[in-house]
């Protein structure tokens, strides 16, 4: 996905917060609702995905291991887990690219949100 695309999903999920904090829960738009729905759980849904994409691919190396007709004991288990582990890291890496995104978009929202807080709250003290 290019740049400007990550730019653009980036300023989407910033105005659908900025739209659905300005207006009260029922007069909110629509499509301000559903972009805040879509992000508001970005990092659960991301590692929920990464979990399953784990699982599935254990599953599929371990059948795999079965069908040569080998047993997975002993070491064996911690070999098809790190087996696992990198088929799923690599396989993510291209098809969570999006729940990624969403996910980074959520953490610099409350990362601005956290900073402008301190930001206040060192100005109040300032001013004493």
């Amino acid at each position: 996905m290019p740049a400007d695309n990550k730019t653009a999903d980036k300023l989407d999920v910033l105005s659908a917060k900025d739209a659905a904090e300005r207006s009260d829960t029922s007069d909110a738009s629509p499509a301000a609702g559903a972009a805040l729905a879509r992000t508001k759980h970005a990092t659960l849904r991301y590692a929920t995905l990464r979990i399953a994409i784990f699982i599935v691919s254990l599953v599929v190396l371990w059948g795999v291991i079965a069908a040569t007709g080998h047993v997975v004991t002993g070491n064996g288990a911690l070999y098809l887990c790190m087996g696992a582990l990198l088929v799923s890291g690599i396989a993510s890496f291209f098809l969570l690219s999006q729940q990624r995104d969403a996910m980074s978009a959520q953490v610099a929202v409350r990362t601005e949100k956290l900073t402008d807080k301190l930001q206040a709250n060192a100005a109040m003290e300032d001013e004493d």
